[in-house]
């Protein structure tokens, strides 16, 4: 829906990329990634002609202003501020604005989303620490996934700084905040509304498997609707219907475990019959090494499907010596 705003309001039309600026590479401390991504990124760029970019992330711009300067970009925000965009029905009572820890440095980046706001009528309260002074939503620096429980004890103190409903302009600020109960929306949310859906603030954090599954939705209904290409066909094994109990899903969640991984081991289970089975309970155990990592997953099947019990994963070779 954005895409097509920009398209309606930007003269000579807006093109479209969707690849990773390599900001996780350049916080692993990983340079040689980081730079393979800016590289492949560069590429495409310059073949369009090096037009001036619309960020619509402002880690993506952070990283940009890094390591390629030469890129003329503009703040998705800077650019909405100035298309006459249509607010949709504002949500009612004030709403706490949270900037993501990127924009610490970029007040006029922090002033349009306040402006694009502001005249869409939505009351905003200003927490003691932001704009420059803003709090990491626990993400930053991979801080969730090297060490988990900190990453979530930072989201959950910047959560409880105001009672009202957080408004973020970054959808990892807003979805860790919603991961930890808090009410949030992204700013998108007040002019471009996801149909059926009537409060957006209660809208869950979608997960690694979820996240995964939204972009190959995105991925494959911009090849047939805006390109016209014929959308390859979905991969035999994610065909399986699963069955996940909540305490599993969050068990599958800390282990970033994607639905995926769990298709792929009983789709082999099931076709080559390498699986092991409890004699008590009936259940079965397989494992499947996909690429890296060697998943487990016990498993039985229910209905046209298969219930998921327990999974686990590791990256662990197993070699037998000879004496």
């Amino acid at each position: 829906a954005v895409y097509d705003h920009l398209c309606a309001s930007q003269e000579g039309g807006v093109g479209l990329m969707l690849a990773c600026c390599g900001a996780p590479a350049h916080w692993a401390g990983q340079k040689a990634m980081l730079a393979s991504a800016l590289a492949a990124w560069q590429e495409d760029w310059q073949a369009l002609g090096a037009p001036p970019v619309i960020m619509a992330c402002s880690s993506c711009a952070e990283v940009f202003r890094r390591n390629l300067p030469e890129v003329e970009q503009r703040f998705l925000w800077e650019v909405l501020a100035q298309t006459g965009l249509e607010p949709s029905a504002p949500p009612a009572g004030s709403l706490a604005m949270h900037d993501p820890c990127t924009t610490r440095h970029q007040p006029a980046a922090q002033q349009a989303v306040r402006a694009v706001v502001g005249k869409a009528g939505v009351e905003l309260e200003e927490l003691r620490l932001g704009r420059e002074l803003t709090e990491c939503c626990g993400y930053g620096g991979l801080m969730s996934t090297a060490n988990p429980e900190l990453g979530r004890e930072v989201v959950s103190r910047r959560g409880a700084q105001s009672p009202l409903d957080f408004l973020a302009y970054c959808a990892v600020c807003r979805d860790r905040l919603a991961q930890v109960g808090k009410r949030a929306l992204h700013a998108l949310d007040l002019f471009f509304p996801l149909s059926g859906e009537a409060d957006p603030a209660a809208r869950p954090s979608p997960g690694w498997s979820q996240r995964r599954e939204n972009r190959a939705r995105l991925k494959a209904g911009l090849l047939r609707e805006l390109w016209e290409e014929v959308v390859p066909e979905m991969e035999a094994h994610r065909d399986l219907k699963l069955v996940i109990a909540p305490e599993v899903e969050e068990l599958l969640e800390r282990r970033r475990i994607l639905t995926e991984d769990l298709q792929k081991v009983i789709f082999q289970a099931e076709r080559s019959g390498e699986r092991l089975v409890h004699p008590r309970t009936g259940r079965f155990l397989a494992s499947f090494r996909p690429y890296k990592a060697m998943f487990w997953v016990e498993y039985s099947p229910r209905g046209r499907g298969f219930e998921i019990h327990n999974a686990y994963g590791h990256r662990m070779t197993l070699r037998s010596e000879a004496p």
